[in-house]
């Protein structure tokens, strides 16, 4: 017999492997578009029936000058002689589908039902706005540059193009990958208290703020679309469409592969809003109400 201490090796067998009470999950990112643009507009495809929703214009009629003895002219509204429509549609169906054995649900520490479909809420959601992102991308108005920091001059360019597009003051929104969100807190006149609705501080700590009378947020959903680029939302809440039609979950236990079955499905639909101009006797709608600001990722 050996001469020593009982080491580790000697007592492998005694010495157990443990397990964290808890799990480290995957970091999750901001979910904000859906809940930013205009759900109310097409709200009633939501729970169905139906796919497609017409939304009509109404133009701006012509005020006309009456000369004297003469008979007023009846104006036939919209531009030629009609008034027009978008349509909307929600065709998107997404689902996340998991099955966990009856094992697992008895001898597993952490319940990974419940993990899973906490996750599948998210994941779902986070597939929403990413496609809401990637709307970005077509925005007529667009500013700055990809690949550069955004400017302040950038966001008054926006501020501008919703003004002169005469958009509410109210709704405004800048939605921004981190980084064009930093490059911002950059200049002195979004930390000055006299500029930055709610504070300068919070905008030091980087808490979502408003900024030239838009609500600002950051997340890294917005689309990317290439190394150190960003397309990031600058709009009025009323330049995008979004219809969440159903989101739905099902949980049944499958007593062949003796598992519990889930699965979560979501339906909806998302477009441009295109918005009829003020010009008198209508013209064509277009999507004024969004500015494309480029900038880093």
């Amino acid at each position: 017999m050996a001469d020593g201490p009982v080491n580790v090796s000697g007592a492998i067998c005694h010495i157990p492997e443990l397990w964290a009470a808890d799990s480290r999950d995957a970091v999750e990112a901001n979910v904000v578009l859906a809940g930013l643009v205009d759900n109310e507009t097409v709200s009633a495809l939501k729970g169905g029936p139906g796919d497609t929703l017409n939304i009509p214009y109404i133009s701006n009629p012509s005020a006309t000058t009456k000369s004297a003895n003469t008979n007023l002219t009846w104006e036939m509204m919209g531009p030629s002689d009609a008034e027009a429509s978008q349509v909307f549609t929600s065709s998107t169906h997404q689902y996340v589908a998991f099955a966990v054995e009856n094992i697992v649900d008895v001898q597993s520490k952490i319940s990974l039902r419940a993990k899973y479909a906490g996750k599948a809420g998210y994941v779902l959601a986070a597939a929403a706005d990413t496609n809401l992102a990637s709307l970005a991308a077509s925005f007529s108005n667009t500013v700055g540059t990809l690949g550069l920091e955004p400017t302040d001059d950038n966001v008054l360019t926006c501020a501008q193009n919703l003004d002169d597009a005469n958009a509410p003051e109210e709704n405004r929104f800048m939605v921004l990958r981190p980084s064009s969100y930093y490059a911002l807190l950059k200049s002195d006149r979004f930390v000055r208290t006299d500029y930055v609705g709610g504070g300068g501080e919070k905008i030091r700590e980087a808490h979502v703020g408003r900024i030239y009378g838009f609500d600002t947020y950051k997340t890294t959903l917005i689309t990317a679309p290439a190394t150190g680029q960003a397309e990031n939302y600058a709009c009025h809440k009323r330049g995008v469409y979004f219809c969440s039609q159903q989101l739905k979950s099902n949980n049944q236990f499958f007593v062949l592969m003796d598992s519990d079955l889930v699965s979560f499905t979501h339906i909806y639909g998302y477009a441009e809003a295109l918005q009829p101009p003020i010009t008198a006797g209508g013209g064509t709608a277009t999507d004024v109400f969004n500015n494309l600001l480029r900038g880093t990722s």
